[in-house]
């Protein structure tokens, strides 16, 4: 387990990640599951991430078999990540030899085994709606996380889902502040379609906008497209 300047630098680069541009979720998620390794001495790691409720779901492994089991995990319903992503609780040193995980988890266990490891611990990604994910750690038969170990690993789980949450946010923020500015657009060219439209056939605004909705409707169009070929000049509306 990692120490001093060493350990700081780890959860220093997870951190950074969340400023870099553009924003990246998977290179985040590769990062945590790298310094996971780094800090732990584990053999392996894989995280899940699901970004909201009904959002995007992002999977990393330490190699492509740890990612894909995560991934089929979830599919299957079964494993210490999915359990710890499902109820919010971590499950610490899991023996995946023993014979009440093999049938509680066939296939996880089977392919985890399959793998080469032996133990596993998993910790949630803590986050307003509850568990956002799991990162799980895989090792090898009899290597055991000791307390301040599982400590640190909590610590780095907590600050890995700050991180994406602050990651999320930001990506909603401008996301929010592009649907403004589309929207805000979009009612000065509608504004300016209804006032070319009212003095060219002596209208009323509220005319304008009804024979503006009118053909947008008709033509199955969004009303700002229509009003911005009135302003360009490449359709007129006829009079009467």
């Amino acid at each position: 387990m990692l120490q001093g300047p060493e350990l700081g630098a780890v959860f220093a680069h997870l951190t950074g990640e969340a400023a870099r541009e553009p924003l990246d979720t998977q290179s985040l998620l590769s990062t945590l599951v790298a310094g996971a390794v780094r800090l732990f001495g584990a053999r392996g790691a894989a995280v899940r991430y699901q970004a909201g409720p009904g959002g995007v779901v992002w999977t990393a492994g330490t190699d492509d078999a740890l990612r894909d089991l995560i991934a089929d995990a979830a599919d299957w319903r079964e494993g210490p990540a999915h359990d710890s992503s499902t109820t919010g609780g971590a499950l610490i040193d899991v023996d995946v030899t023993t014979l009440p995980v093999r049938a509680h988890w066939p296939r996880w266990s089977a392919r985890v085994q399959a793998l080469g490891y032996g133990r596993v611990t998993a910790l949630p990604l803590p986050a307003k709606e509850g568990a956002a994910g799991a990162i799980a750690l895989f090792d090898a038969p009899g290597r055991r996380l000791d307390e301040p170990a599982l400590a640190l690993a909590r610590s780095y789980t907590d600050a890995a889902a700050h991180t994406l949450s602050l990651q999320r946010e930001v990506t909603e923020s401008r996301v929010l502040a592009g649907q403004l500015e589309y929207a805000l657009s979009s009612r000065v060219v509608v504004e300016q379609a209804k006032g070319i439209l009212a003095a060219r056939h002596d209208l009323t605004l509220e005319e304008a906008f009804s024979w503006l909705r009118g053909y947008a409707r008709s033509h199955q169009r969004k009303v700002a497209d229509v009003a911005r070929e009135i302003i360009e000049g490449k359709l007129e509306f006829p009079a009467g």
